[in-house]
């Protein structure tokens, strides 16, 4: 289900190791579009994967993992157990002895009726915690809980039609999608979208592009370096760059498709747009302040260069971040809904009370060892060891 470049990276990192120990490595996409120079001129097989394309008319309003689902095709049964055949024959025809699910509920339903040993392997709101029901994406909303047990009651008799007619006998309960599978969160804990986890639940460490695009540059002035990785579209953008002048911050932004003038309107000389990626680790090493739209992995790259940060949120995943980050004390957020947000005002405290780079120190030296350039290491190490289990006459 995912989209972009991120899911290729990480599987990429760990696809390379386990071919180098003699492993065949084949990749299912979503969307093969940008695939050829990352795959494909290394030798990788790739192929497409099944996709759910139909959009449902007044879908229902979910609010935990069954949403995840209700998004792939778990509402229509006849859909459901043609995408779970197709990835079956997928299975079949590679000769398929281990599955790496990455944000692929489906496929991860066809392993398992297939009996075909599968993995989930994902960041965590990919992978969420073990439990019956699925816990609610606002984990910090009490009136939200309740409503689980509903929302995947939704689900499970689509689900269960879906595998009478594919010769399976019913299910009791939605989460038995994740019983006996073997999950790997890319995250560190501190900073998973739910803020508890079981025990079963390993963490490999985070994954994202740290060092990829360019140097940052920024204004030659005086002032608290502030980075900002940002839409133009967000409805705070514009007061939010007025704020930046007004602290006297020296603040270098990329906001892809940001036109012209704009830059030229917003700008000064305190204030950069770099029309290019920054090196995500690079300017947050050098700025005392780091401002996104929450996503998991800026927001793990500020809190492991020890910097305060602000996040303005777009959508529930990022919501979820954010929330974690506020938890831990290491920034402020913009609430999705709040349509008069302060952000001059968060700015303010930002950059004037130590609490937040007090804890987002504290945090870096707390996570010193969960870096990117080990997590793909750490994947292809445990899943080598599970190929030499199987190997051994003991297994």
């Amino acid at each position: 289900m995912g989209a972009g470049m991120g899911h290729i990276d990480r599987m990429l990192v760990w696809a390379r190791a386990l071919r180098e120990q003699g492993h065949s490595v084949q990749f299912a996409l979503r969307d093969l579009a940008r695939t050829f120079q990352r795959l494909s001129v290394e030798g990788f097989a790739v192929g497409q994967c099944p996709v759910w394309l139909p959009t449902l008319a007044n879908a229902p309003r979910l609010g935990n993992y069954s949403s995840v689902l209700a998004a792939a095709g778990w509402l229509d049964p006849q859909g459901l157990a043609a995408l779970v055949r197709a990835w079956q024959l997928l299975f079949k025809q590679s000769g398929t002895q281990l599955v790496v699910v990455d944000h692929a509920p489906t496929a991860l339903l066809a392993a398992k009726l297939a009996g075909v040993e599968a993995w989930a392997v994902g960041n965590s709101f990919e992978v969420p915690p073990a439990g019956n029901p699925f816990p609610p994406m606002a984990w910090w909303n009490p009136q939200m809980a309740p409503l689980c047990a509903s929302w995947d009651a939704t689900l499970l008799p689509v689900l269960n039609e879906a595998l009478r007619l594919l010769g399976h006998s019913p299910w009791q309960r939605l989460t038995e999608l994740f019983d006996g599978t073997r999950r790997l969160v890319l995250q560190i804990p501190e900073l998973t979208h739910y803020p508890v986890y079981d025990s079963a639940a390993e963490f490999a460490g985070p994954v994202y592009l740290g060092d990829s695009g360019a140097l940052p540059q920024w204004p030659q002035a005086e002032g608290p370096k502030v980075f900002a990785y940002l839409s133009p579209k967000h409805a705070q953008f514009e007061a939010l760059m007025k704020a930046l002048q007004q602290q006297g911050c020296v603040s270098l932004v990329h906001a892809k498709g940001l036109s012209a003038e704009a830059a030229q309107r917003l700008g000064g000389a305190r204030l950069r747009f770099e029309p290019q990626p920054v090196q995500m680790d690079a300017a947050a090493a050098q700025a005392d302040l780091v401002i996104t739209h929450a996503s998991l992995g800026t927001v793990t790259a500020a809190a492991l260069a020890g910097k305060p940060q602000l996040g303005l949120p777009n959508h529930m995943e990022q919501w979820m971040t954010g929330r974690r980050m506020v938890e831990q004390g290491l920034g402020l957020i913009v609430d999705l809904g709040d349509p008069k947000p302060d952000v001059a005002g968060l700015l303010r405290r930002l950059l004037s009370e130590p609490q937040f780079s007090q804890a987002s120190r504290a945090m870096a030296a707390r996570c010193g060892d969960w870096r990117p350039a080990q997590t793909g290491q750490r994947v292809a190490a445990l899943m080598q060891a599970h190929f030499d289990r199987q190997a051994s006459p003991s297994a």
